[in-house]
């Protein structure tokens, strides 16, 4: 794990004791930095989410088809196979 899942984790941990010590004390400035803290979570998760998305060596161009499907809807079949 890295040090982003790890401050994930630790914003998590530390700020849903926290908002709910703060609130249910009456302490909004408490409180509303541990619902700061949690949201801090849900964003560090949603950019994870989003690289997950991305499929690995996202670098490299995808290279098409020699003969790509879409180019043979108009040919009967088994005329690829005679062209050979």
């Amino acid at each position: 794990m890295g040090g982003r899942h790890w401050l994930a984790v630790a914003c998590l941990l530390v700020g849903v004791p926290l908002a709910a010590w703060g609130l249910a004390n009456g302490m909004l400035l408490v409180g509303f930095a541990g619902l700061a803290l949690v949201l801090a979570f849900v964003a560090l998760v949603m950019q994870w989410l989003a690289g997950a998305n991305r499929p690995m060596g996202a670098e490299e161009k995808i290279t098409p088809a020699a003969n790509p499907a879409w180019a043979m809807k108009d040919q009967p079949v088994g005329q690829a196979e005679q062209k050979k």
